[in-house]
């Protein structure tokens, strides 16, 4: 049934914006559908049309580990954006995020209601909240509260500020030093172009409407938003690439599990297609030639590297499992015609 559906680009809403991670994930973008909430409808990513409508928001992984990433992207990608504070220790765990959501810029504790709405938010002891865990949680906030107010009250730069625990900054150093050093990372981020300069782009957002014919229902638009992490476009030899940067815990060797795993071959798929609609429509090349690279760093040990080339099988699966998906949520819109939170899309 899902074959029947057919979903065609509105290049006329394509846009190449420069949008802020607060604006992106704002609700401002709220009704756009990109590669991560894909995941919560996909069944085989334990997926379901409830977790899709409700959205990443409500299904909100609290993690270092993602935390860690984002730093990797931010001061990898746009380090005249952002900075890392080494003279502030940021909690662990879910208390870092507890901090986060409660910090004042004054440093003052908040209050014992605001904590519990924070423990709720987050799932941070949220069934057995009481006073003993909020006292516990003061005490392992209230020092990264005072140092972070003392800093933003001296520090004068425009910068965003990044908070880190004491381990994972010297990590953090370890992942940016190698990646430096790996000529190729660097070459495929920043090229030489042998007659005109190659155009480099960062932390771009796609965005698009597509138009949808379900079959015995009228036709819809669905909203597409990407932001990507690195491209480039060689005008002169119409060759486009696409670089995500990846950070993984585990052996450099085993990156084909991960890739699998959290299907970045339809995230590349579905970045790939949609700037390859780009290039004909903003820079003028009718059919580019596309390659995609994972550039891989470890955050143990020796903080390996390793650039991972997407094939054409890569290319082929993403593109097919992002279709299939985007007319999965096609059909469950059509299904449920009428009410606001489907409509909304």
């Amino acid at each position: 049934m899902l074959e029947n559906i057919k979903i065609t680009p509105n290049l006329d809403t394509l846009r190449l914006e420069n949008i802020s991670d607060d604006i992106y994930f704002s609700k401002k973008f709220g009704g756009y559908i990109s590669n991560s909430r894909l995941s919560l409808i996909n069944p085989e990513q334990g997926g379901s049309p409830e977790k899709f409508i409700s959205g990443l928001g409500q299904n909100a992984i609290y993690s270092d580990s993602l935390v860690f990433g984002s730093a990797v992207h931010e001061l990898i990608l746009q380090p005249e954006s952002f900075q890392l504070v080494t003279s502030v220790d940021r909690p662990t765990a879910k208390a870092g995020f507890m901090a986060d959501e409660l910090y004042k810029k004054n440093g003052r504790q908040p209050s014992y209601e605001e904590m519990e709405a924070a423990s709720k938010k987050i799932d941070y002891y949220a069934k057995s909240w009481n006073k003993d865990k909020a006292e516990a949680l003061l005490s392992k906030c209230n020092n990264y509260w005072r140092n972070r107010a003392l800093f933003e009250a001296k520090n004068k730069d425009t910068k965003t500020s990044i908070y880190l625990d004491p381990k994972s900054r010297e990590r953090l150093q370890g992942v940016l030093s190698n990646f430096s050093k790996n000529k190729e990372f660097t070459s495929l981020i920043n090229p030489e172009g042998l007659l005109n300069p190659i155009i480099t782009k960062n932390e771009q957002t796609i965005l698009l409407d597509v138009n949808v014919e379900v079959p015995d229902h009228d036709p819809f638009i669905l909203r597409l938003k990407s932001k990507l992490d690195n491209y480039t476009i060689d005008s002169d030899t119409g060759e486009i690439v696409v670089n995500d940067v990846k950070t993984t815990g585990r052996n450099i060797n085993d990156f084909k599990f991960a890739f699998n795993k959290y299907r970045y071959y339809r995230e590349l798929g579905m970045y790939s297609w949609l700037l390859g609609l780009c290039a004909k429509k903003f820079y003028n090349i009718d059919k580019p030639t596309i390659s995609s690279n994972c550039l891989v760093v470890e955050t143990f040990g020796a903080y390996n590297t390793l650039t991972y080339k997407l094939t054409k099988k890569d290319f082929v699966k993403g593109l097919a499992e992002f279709k299939t998906l985007l007319r999965l949520v096609a059909h469950y819109k059509a299904k449920n015609n009428g009410r606001e939170e489907w409509d909304n899309l």
